[in-house]
């Protein structure tokens, strides 16, 4: 499949900034918060450089490597700049594949904190992955930052002092996507496909939530495939004979890749009027199936288009002259949470555990989605935007994109806290 070219990016974004590295300027040390001595991680002196250490935890291999592979980028791009600026910390980075794991996930953590003596762990693809390592690394006394797993439970019921979110969770994302289905959308019979496991079927309870309260709507079919299952015959044909209006799936990257390809055999997109998907990483998928992909309303936590700003432009050249291809969500996000670690060395003065901590509750900072801010109360960060709409083909990207925006700020569809520290 060919790439989308430099020319045809410019074109689609408009005008290049006059430089990466000066547009990227609010991404890079412009504080005068230092460091630490590194002998004991305190110290604010800027007398000496010490390496803040992350262990990068994301599934590299199998079906879900669609996330693993950009998140891991994003974490390369953001030390790589970081570290080309003159800052008190040098970071370093460990990638670790979690297979989509939880018991998987927790060794390679162990591994990462005992043998590498990581100060973070950051990533976690999968929201049961998220769960296991955010009470590892509590237990640790190490940081756990998630970037990409979607989970309320590790900044609300389960919050611990040291996890935090630098991305939005399924609650705000499903809410989201909710109100954008109920606007596009006249029907009332639902139907939901959705992967039977913490993530799936969280987010499928909160869209028959909010379609309830805003639509009237039915559930007329529900399915929960095995997690990882690949094959999904069953499940189409049980969603095709109940007749829905509108079909809700948070199946993502390898499994919704396998699901759209066995659906087409059966022409289920054309027998369905709506199909809605919440997985909040759609341009990984549509970027996999090319030709292949679906018209859909859809969510992603970040699309490249968006916002035209020079910060986000800069972003996605530098992204581009990296590797060679339009970043996705997943990316970006790992990107900014790397980045918000160093403002919060710059904000506390410190890279231990306890500065880290500091620094990153009620922190406010821009990435290139735009600005994030992080709740002291329970860590969850809340975006300035939710990006939803629909989802179909483009002129300017050789992979389906958003044909109709409708952004949702990210205040309006967030819980209020929900935590007590443990």
């Amino acid at each position: 499949m060919p790439r989308i070219g430099r020319r045809t990016f410019l074109r689609a974004t408009g005008t290049a900034s006059a430089g990466v590295i000066g547009a990227l300027a609010g991404c890079t040390n412009d504080g005068d918060g230092g460091g630490n001595d590194g002998s004991d991680g305190g110290g604010g002196n800027g007398s000496s450089t010490r390496a803040l250490k992350i262990g990068h935890l994301v599934p590299l291999s199998g079906p879900f490597a669609t996330i693993g592979k950009p998140s891991r980028d994003g974490a390369d791009l953001a030390v790589k700049q970081i570290n080309s600026t003159e800052n008190d910390v040098e970071f370093e980075v460990f990638h670790k594949d979690t297979e989509s794991s939880p018991d998987t996930g927790v060794k390679r953590a162990r591994e990462l904190v005992q043998q590498e003596n990581v100060d973070v762990l950051l990533g976690f693809g999968s929201s049961s992955v998220a769960k296991a390592v955010s009470e590892f690394a509590a237990s640790q006394n190490v940081l756990a930052v998630a970037t990409i797993a979607q989970t309320p439970a590790i900044t609300g019921e389960e919050c611990r002092t040291t996890t935090f979110r630098t991305a939005s969770n399924l609650d705000q994302l499903t809410t989201g996507l909710s109100k954008t289905t109920a606007e596009m959308t006249d029907g009332s019979k639902i139907a939901g496909i959705v992967p039977d496991y913490t993530f799936g079927k969280a987010t499928w309870a909160v869209f028959q939530e909010e379609m309830k309260d805003r639509a009237d709507a039915e559930v007329v079919a529900e399915t929960l495939p095995k997690f990882g299952k690949g094959d999904y015959q069953n499940e189409i044909q049980k969603v095709l004979d109940a007749a829905p209006d509108i079909v809700y799936t948070s199946l993502w990257a390898g499994d919704l890749i396998s699901f759209i390809k066995q659906a087409k055999q059966y022409d289920f997109f054309e027998q369905i009027p709506e199909f809605v998907a919440g997985s909040g990483a759609i341009t990984d998928v549509s970027r996999s199936l090319g030709d292949e992909m679906v018209e859909m309303i859809a969510l992603d936590r970040y699309f490249f288009r968006y916002p035209d700003t020079e910060r986000n432009r800069a972003f996605v050249e530098a992204w581009r002259d990296d590797y060679d291809e339009i970043p996705v969500n997943v990316g970006q996000e790992t990107y900014a949470g790397v980045y918000a670690l160093l403002r919060a060395i710059e904000q506390s003065g410190g890279s231990d555990v306890d500065s880290l901590v500091s620094g990153l509750e009620g922190l406010e900072f821009e990435a290139p989605e735009g600005t994030k801010k992080i709740r002291a109360a329970d860590h969850q960060a809340i975006d300035e935007n939710i990006w939803t709409g629909r989802v179909g083909p483009v002129d300017y990207a050789d992979f389906y994109g958003f044909t109709e925006m409708a952004p949702v700020p990210g205040e309006s569809v967030t819980p209020a806290p929900n935590c007590t520290f443990r």
